[in-house]
């Protein structure tokens, strides 16, 4: 089985859809400690810790605060539900 060329990030707040993108990389802050997704990762779902949240674009690299919250991570779609999410100012 090939794995999917991109991730789907979806970041999701109580107010707000915060990002919807394919992405190629993603890096979160767990409860036990940053962790790294790439496509065609195993599924799981984690607690979150208030912190930044990182995806990579190509050589792109975009930051996202989230203050807590769940992600759930499927080979290609992640799904996080934050109780706050804010980007970084451009």
């Amino acid at each position: 089985m090939a794995l999917p060329p991109k991730i789907l990030l979806e970041v999701v707040t109580p107010d707000r859809a915060v990002v919807r993108e394919e992405v190629d990389e993603i890096q979160l802050p767990g409860s036990e400690g940053y962790f790294g997704v790439l496509p065609g990762h195993t599924p799981l779902l984690a607690t979150l810790k208030p912190g930044d949240l990182w995806y990579r674009i190509g050589h792109d690299k975009r930051v996202l605060t989230v203050a807590g919250g769940f992600v759930e991570v499927l080979p290609d779609h992640v799904t996080v539900l934050a109780e706050q999410g804010e980007t970084a100012p451009a």
